[in-house]
């Protein structure tokens, strides 16, 4: 207690030492704690489920399983305590205010018993609405039923029309449930219905062979993954054997948290390991100021110590005082965190798929006051042990003198200098990251897609089926909408198009006729369009020719015509995809990039729309002028056609682009905000240590001028020593960056991890920031009087 008064008081008699200690450590704990919230929320969290850690994802090694894979399944009832399927859609919601498209899941009727949902209101699914011809039924979530109801406990037995069907409200979930669903639809479940009533339901048949589930299970205890892989393989010969050639019914098991976080976890834990070095540059700094302020208080140690203070007593002193302020750093960084947590969480959106809020709990609280502690031992321990073995002689006399004792003083001018090349290393790793990842992200801004995104606007929309049941009058309302659209003033040319780029695309397996056994090939993305698509988009036309309104062939882009047909001239040649469909290729358009513009571009396959178009659509327009200004009069052409249909989105097709890079946008954002947080703490040392040497060399200033010295020689004198820690320092984080770059590989585009642009870009900055950071103090020595340095003491 005596040590932690002793420390209070001492900070009080220097409030601006004290606060630039404390605002530095609350930097460094503040971010760490930010950081550390979300790899607590998303990684080291337990999901919201019973048994969540013996919860496994099944799905097949086609991607998703069918349903009679999900049957023969479930029943390896050695391994599986219980096993649910689901489905994820989005149905249009038929309401007299007019429709909207909800995000719907289809599900099994044990798929709450398995999760642990409970409904507040009703009940949920029975096992015998699992079978085909049972009523269609729903269950609402609690935020469906507060949005759309207004939370009327009436609401049980009312219906709702998806699509076609009218189905009945049973159940209402808690407001806890959540569906596993990161990887689809990030906690924005509106409502869930019965298997049965879906198989009865429009391709209803067609989905109970072929349509894709998600199959989720819960391992017995006592039963690893490998061990339920081999029961599940075990139940599925049969159907191995019987599809020998069909991937759909050879399982694949994860457990279910690590596939949710597979595409977070390494970027995250990057970012941790980032904001870490950030700690251990502002602790270097708090080090270095108490090094600093250790000089100021020499003469009082050494007194302290000649009337018997225990040079224990001293280090523990220093502890405590270090200790102190990293604890009021904390307290500060806290703050940070609970503003900064919400705002990293709304920029990453769907990117960042967590079950449960993030949030400073108390775990993360535990964390950050451990942290303090650690960053207060580590910044404290270097200034404790230079009090604790201060020479009462020495600094008795460097009280008389103006300096201190030779040995003394080498080794608290060694140890200060170590601190600042120790920061400038640690920050030259940091901005070297940066550098990389910005480089990267430039280089992708600036790639060409494949298509002009400028200019262009697409609305995504549902044809309800009710409205538009069968081909023809789907065809009839584009015919009507291309026409409408088309007459809108500044617009240059529209299409309309089932898979467009950066968007929900179909996948199908691809074969060639007449070749007999063939390797297997790659998957290709199938787009249905109309005639004007390639246009629209300025998608070159390489070979052949497009489609025209009779078009009966396919055309494929060049990264098709590479993977199907290498050497060779396709136009003109069959192609069979989905393995049923056998068309002509009639043409070859240039490569686009598909789901990010990290990636080659994959195989392309361009159908015709023609007279049977499917319900979901996209229109894409490219207008002469602004696409912000044409966003508006495209939605209210389409809902004049008519108001019933949903439009999801209608926007510049810019944010269909932003939406593909708002992760590696935001993982750059972030480093690069550490990396300069790290270089203004850096800057900042640098100052301090040289604004220290000119009052620690102020007399031999004074002296040097007096013989004639000129003022040139003064700022190379101090700036000179604050140069060389700075070469210091870059040469260790060129060191250090070489070895720890690596780790960003599989995040860069079309740049090495030691690119030599970077590293002297980076190089050339820090020592600016130095130079700057040097020039100031040493100005200031410059125009010293040299009769007041002689004085000085």
């Amino acid at each position: 207690m005596n040590d932690l008064r002793y420390a209070l008081r001492t900070l009080a008699r220097r409030p601006g030492f004290a606060l630039a200690a404390v605002v530095t450590l609350a930097l460094g704990i503040g971010a760490n704690t930010a950081v550390f919230s979300v790899v607590e929320g998303v990684l080291l969290r337990s999901l919201p489920f019973p048994g969540a850690e013996r919860l496994l994802l099944i799905l097949s090694q086609s991607g998703t399983s069918p349903l009679r894979a999900y049957e023969t399944w479930r029943t390896a009832t050695g391994a599986f305590e219980d096993m649910a399927a689901a489905r994820g859609e989005e149905p249009v919601l038929v309401a007299p205010e007019g429709a909207e498209r909800v995000t719907a899941w289809t599900v099994t009727a044990n798929f709450f018993t398995l999760l642990g949902g409970r409904p507040i209101l009703g009940r949920a699914f029975l096992p015998e609405e699992d079978r085909p011809g049972s009523p269609p039924v729903a269950v609402l979530s609690y935020a469906f039923w507060q949005s759309h109801f207004a939370g009327d406990r009436q609401v049980l037995g009312r219906t709702i029309t998806l699509d076609t069907v009218a189905y009945t409200i049973v159940g209402v979930m808690s407001p806890d449930f959540r569906t596993p669903a990161g990887f689809r639809h990030p906690d924005d479940t509106q409502l869930w219905r019965a298997l049965g009533s879906f198989l009865s339901g429009p391709g209803g048949a067609q989905w109970a062979g072929e349509g894709s589930f998600w199959v989720f299970g819960r391992r017995r205890p006592g039963i690893n993954s490998a061990g339920a892989l081999a029961a599940l393989n075990l139940v599925s010969r049969r159907l191995q054997d019987a599809n020998p050639g069909d991937r759909a019914f050879v399982p694949v098991v994860e457990p279910l948290h690590a596939f949710l976080v597979a595409r977070v976890r390494t970027p995250l834990l990057l970012m941790l390991g980032a904001v870490s070095l950030v700690l251990l540059v502002a602790c270097a700094n708090v080090a270095s100021l108490l090094l600093s302020r250790g000089v100021a208080r020499a003469q009082e140690l050494a007194v302290r110590v000649a009337l018997g203070a225990s040079r224990a007593r001293l280090l523990r002193e220093a502890l405590t005082q270090s200790v102190l302020l990293a604890l009021a750093g904390g307290g500060c960084g806290v703050l940070i965190a609970l503003w900064t947590v919400p705002v990293f969480v709304r920029l990453a959106g769907a990117d960042l798929p967590h079950l449960v809020d993030i949030t400073v709990n108390i775990r993360v609280l535990a964390v950050a006051l451990g942290a303090s502690v650690l960053a207060g031992l580590a910044a404290g321990l270097i200034p404790g042990l230079r009090a604790a073995r201060q020479a009462p002689a020495d600094a008795l006399k460097a009280g008389s003198r103006g300096t201190g004792g030779q040995g003394g003083k080498a080794w608290r001018h060694r140890s200060n200098d170590a601190l600042i090349v120790a920061q400038l290393a640690l920050t030259m790793v940091l901005l070297s990251g940066a550098g990389l990842l910005t480089r990267s992200f430039v280089r992708l801004v600036r790639l060409d897609p494949g298509f002009d995104p400028t200019h262009l606007v697409v609305a995504e929309l549902r044809l309800p089926a009710e409205r538009y049941p069968t081909g023809a009058a789907r065809a009839a309302f584009i015919r009507d909408a291309l026409r409408a659209v088309g007459s809108l003033p500044s617009v240059a040319a529209t299409a309309v198009s089932e898979g467009m780029p950066f968007s929900l695309h179909a996948l199908g397996t691809v074969g060639i006729p007449g070749r007999g056994e063939q390797p297997e090939l790659p998957v290709a993305y199938i787009a249905v369009v109309t005639p004007d698509y390639f246009r629209t988009l300025a998608i070159p036309l390489r070979r052949g020719q497009a489609f025209d309104r009779a078009s009966a062939g396919v055309v494929i882009d060049e990264a098709a015509a590479r993977a199907y047909f290498p050497g060779e001239d396709p136009v003109g040649k069959q192609i069979t995809f989905y393995t049923y469909r056998t068309r002509t290729i009639i043409g070859i358009v240039g490569d686009v990039r598909q789901q990010n513009l990290h990636d080659p571009p994959p195989p392309h396959i361009y159908e015709s729309l023609g007279d049977s178009p499917a319900d979901y659509l996209q229109v894409l327009v490219r207008t002469s002028g602004p696409p912000l200004e044409l966003v508006g009069p495209l939605r209210q052409t389409i809902r004049t056609l008519d108001p019933q249909v949903p439009i999801d989105r209608a926007a510049p097709f810019a944010a269909w682009l932003g939406d593909a890079m708002v992760a590696q946008r935001l993982y750059t954002l972030l480093l690069a905000s550490f990396a300069v947080l790290a270089l203004a703490l850096a800057a900042t040392g640098v100052y301090g240590i040289a604004a220290y040497a000119v009052t620690r060399r102020t007399q031999e200033i004074g002296i040097r001028v007096t013989l004639g010295a000129g003022r040139t020689a003064v700022l190379r004198l101090i700036v000179g020593h604050g140069l060389a820690l700075t070469l210091t320092g870059i040469a260790f984080g060129v060191a250090g960056a070489l070895a720890t770059t690596q780790v960003l590989r599989a995040y860069l585009f079309e740049i090495g991890p030691r690119d030599p642009v970077v590293l002297t870009s980076v190089g050339l900055l820090v020592v600016a920031t130095a130079l700057v950071a040097s020039y100031l103090p040493a100005r200031r020595a410059a125009k010293l009087d040299p009769i007041v340095a002689l004085r000085y003491e």
